[in-house]
């Protein structure tokens, strides 16, 4: 009878601590946000796609669009409250800080205070690192006098952009997988070669560079996919890429990405999926290393549509992409139900008339009027072709990553600084475009809002019809847009209430801007181009303009002061890559990479020649609310024997600058330059770099 009562107490205890360890286990298992599945086999994979495709082709036949609306969550009401507003951006953003021994160096221009961009060039107090050709190149640049190379390490793949942090250089490269690893690929996927000549794969290098004169690789990690963009956080480099997948000619299993050091697999990322059909797919990874100790810390694939624009804070990544659901009707009968009428086919060809940009103001807002119902109208038919942006919010702790929610608004994006987050809510600025068959293409831009769970909770439509946004900036509860059609309208959006975004004031003055950067809490930089209007009634553009901005009365912004550079043709990366943009307020410096390009013709001998003249270098500015900009010299990397590129660069063009110090450096693709910032026309040193060539064919003189 003991014994008995023995083996049941035992038996109770072992259920007891089945129960609890059942328990805990349930305590600890994360929630999946709503929507998101994972996927158990490739087999699962495979079956998903087919489906996929199968309702593709049948939406094809039969789908009509269903308007997004902007939705008001049932919680809404309690974030109301109104925000202060945070001024701008910590100085960080901008670069400038000082290095170790007190020398102030530049830092990468970046969107957001405490997250660093990847980009072709680093500096710290003393040295700089960049990417030349096939190179990864280490100078000793400070003090200029002695600089020089002192390092160049050839990259076998096709290097992209890089990171620095202490004694730990990372490095984001593009190939294509090991002769094993690629006969792996191509025997499952069985792709034709002119759709995919080589699965790609990007390379995370991690050097050692402890000693500069000599990179040691302490890590490579490849991932399967192209390089999209990456972001570093303290020691935590957060690395995306994509692979496309192809679902049409795939006769073979699914090769899902996988993370490798060398030739060993270190993660096998969980495949993510969601119940929303794509017309096309990507595995997204997203990729957490730390680059002080070399470890991987963690590697999530998600099933995505196709897109790149990527905004992230300090502990969340937001991948969005474009939707485009067209319509297409059913069948011949129901096109005549949707025939146009007579009456429209009169007034049709008026509706958007060739010489709109001739119109009076009165004139064209009767048109553009017109254009609006009819999209309304157009919408409630489902009749409009529209494109919406899907937006994943990715959790980004601590080198953990998990999905958060998924978000859709209407319309595209600009570029990263169409989003921002603020106070727990992702502010969205997009360009909609619809085409209706009775009344052709009508455009417009939105503001949206969205909560911590992407649940849209205000917006504002219909800003600057006919127009496209150009350039954007948040900066605490306001927002900095320009768009362009004509004239370059400057609008200062109050977002201080979510629910309730509103326009507080608008300039409208010739030419736009590309990049909105903050001088200070009141005043804000753009740098785009200058036009006017042509003898035929339209809109020409003209050199690199650079315009500073008076918001202190958000109602009435104002035009302090204004630059152009150069004549047609005249252009600046600064334009298309916010990195190559150098100010520091401190300093009293504003750097613009330029090509000045003047329309004079050139005498040579008894004739003239009508080719350009161009000057290949960097302008620098002094700039201040009271004086404007003033011109404190320039630095010359070429000039018109260069060669000139309409759609392209030479060698001479200047793509970054930096300072270390009291020195300025330039880059091109040929050299750096060392300038003294009090001295600009004296040329310390001219430091040479590893051939990368010029990139397009140059004009032929006539």
């Amino acid at each position: 009878m003991s014994a008995g009562r023995n083996i049941l107490m035992l038996c109770s205890c072992i259920i007891l601590v089945a129960v609890l360890a059942a328990g805990c286990m349930t305590a600890t298992t994360p929630t999946l946000p709503p929507g998101i599945k994972k996927f158990n086999s490739t087999a699962e994979i495979e079956q998903y796609l087919e489906e996929s495709v199968a309702n593709v082709e049948h939406d094809a036949i039969y789908r009509t669009m269903v308007p997004t609306t902007v939705g008001i969550s049932a919680d809404s009401k309690a974030m109301a409250q109104s925000e202060q507003a945070s001024g701008i951006p910590a100085p960080s953003v901008w670069g400038g800080g000082p290095g170790a021994g007190g020398v102030p160096y530049s830092q990468t221009n970046v969107q957001v205070a405490g997250v660093d961009e990847p980009d072709i060039i680093k500096n710290d107090n003393r040295y700089i690192y960049t990417i030349s050709g096939q190179n990864l190149v280490i100078i000793d640049a400070y003090p200029a006098a002695r600089a020089s190379v002192i390092s160049a390490t050839e990259i076998a793949d096709t290097p992209r952009d890089i990171f620095v942090r202490g004694d730990r250089l990372v490095l984001f490269s593009t190939g294509t997988p090991g002769a094993d690893t690629y006969q792996e690929h191509s025997e499952s996927r069985m792709i034709p070669a002119y759709y995919i000549p080589s699965p790609p794969v990007t390379h995370a290098t991690i050097y050692d560079i402890s000693n500069r004169a000599k990179p040691a690789v302490m890590k490579d990690f490849s991932i399967d996919g192209n390089y999209v963009d990456a972001r570093m956080i303290g020691s935590l480099v957060y690395l995306v890429t994509q692979e496309q997948i192809y679902p049409y000619y795939r006769d073979g299993p699914i090769i899902v990405p996988v993370l490798r050091e060398g030739s060993r697999t270190v993660i096998q990322p969980d495949i993510w999926y969601f119940d929303h059909p794509e017309s096309q797919y990507t595995f997204t990874t997203i990729t957490a290393l730390d680059i002080a100790s070399g470890n991987e810390r963690d590697a999530q694939t998600y099933l995505l549509g196709s897109g790149n624009t990527l905004y992230v804070s300090e502990d969340a990544l937001y991948v969005s992409y474009p939707q485009y659901r067209p319509v297409i009707y059913r069948a011949q009968e129901d096109i005549a139900v949707r025939a146009v009428p007579a009456s429209d086919l009169a007034t049709r060809s008026s509706v958007i008339p060739a010489d709109f940009n001739t119109l009076t103001g009165q004139e064209r807002e009767s048109i553009i009027e017109g254009l609006r119902n009819a999209e309304q109208e157009a919408i409630s038919r489902k009749e409009a072709d529209q494109t919406t942006t899907v937006i994943h919010k990715i959790g980004i702790r601590n080198g953990a990553v998990t999905y958060l929610a998924r978000g859709e608004v209407p319309g595209t994006l600009h570029n990263q600084f169409s989003m921002d987050e603020y106070k727990g809510n992702l502010r969205v600025a997009t360009t909609s475009s619809i085409y209706t068959p009775r009344y052709g293409q009508y455009s417009y831009n939105n503001v949206y809002v969205l909560d911590q769970d992407m649940a849209t909770i205000g917006g504002l439509t219909h800003i600057a019809e006919q127009e496209t946004i150009y350039a954007t900036r948040f900066i605490g509860d306001r927002l900095y847009m320009v768009t362009f059609m004509r004239i370059d309208p400057f609008f200062v959006i109050d977002l201080s209430t979510p629910l309730n975004p509103k326009i507080l004031g608008k300039l409208k003055i010739p030419g736009y801007s590309d990049y909105l950067h903050p001088y200070d809490a009141t005043h804000i930089i753009g740098i785009g181009k200058e036009t006017s209007t042509n003898e035929w009634g339209g809109v020409s553009t003209s050199g690199v303009k650079l315009a500073l901005f008076d918001v202190s009365d958000v109602n009435n912004p104002t035009q302090v002061d204004k630059v152009q550079i150069g004549d047609a043709g005249s252009d600046s990366a600064a334009l298309e890559d916010h990195h190559a943009f150098l100010f520091d307020r401190a300093k009293n410096l504003l750097v613009i990479p330029i090509r000045a390009v003047t329309a004079d013709p050139v005498v040579k001998g008894d004739y003239y020649s009508y080719r350009p003249q161009v000057w290949y270098g960097a302008y620098v500015f002094g700039l201040s609310p009271e004086t404007g900009f003033t011109l404190r010299g320039t630095v010359q990397h070429g000039s018109g024997d260069s060669g000139y590129y309409y759609y392209g660069s030479s060698a001479s063009e200047v793509k970054r600058s930096l300072y270390i110090g009291d020195v300025l450096y330039t880059m091109s693709s040929k050299q750096i330059k060392a300038n003294p910032l009090d001295d600009l026309a004296t040329t310390l040193a001219t430091i040479p770099l590893p051939p990368a060539g010029d990139i397009y064919y140059p004009v032929v003189e006539k």
